[in-house]
């Protein structure tokens, strides 16, 4: 699996120097939140976008681990009370419910 994963790695990478040396010489013209930023090149927008998409996605992934720790948290308590009412219960003395004639009824 490690292999596979090097392998789309080092595509990305050269996919990503194989756009930025065809379109050295571009630059755009962006419009953000109404403030307008002039002849920006073609690379910062690039990492500015990576950047922004990596933040987001840490974010989000950061959220649902912490979510995923308080749910385990929460189910190893819940266990270990189940754990402390089990031992409980086995500790418990037996309760002598039938009379010694073999009469049930209780009298």
């Amino acid at each position: 699996m490690w292999i596979f994963r090097g392998f789309a790695f080092l595509v990305l990478l050269f996919a990503l120097v194989y756009f930025f040396v065809t379109n050295s010489g571009q630059s755009v013209d962006l419009n953000v939140f109404g403030k307008t930023f002039l002849g920006i090149s073609i690379y910062w927008v690039v990492v500015a976008s990576f950047l922004l998409g990596f933040a987001t996605s840490f974010v989000f992934a950061a959220l649902r681990e912490f979510r995923f720790h308080r749910d385990i948290a929460r189910l190893k308590r819940e266990a270990a009370a189940r754990d402390q009412e089990i031992a409980d219960l086995r500790t418990l003395p037996l309760r002598q419910e039938l009379t010694p004639g073999g009469d049930d009824d209780g009298e």
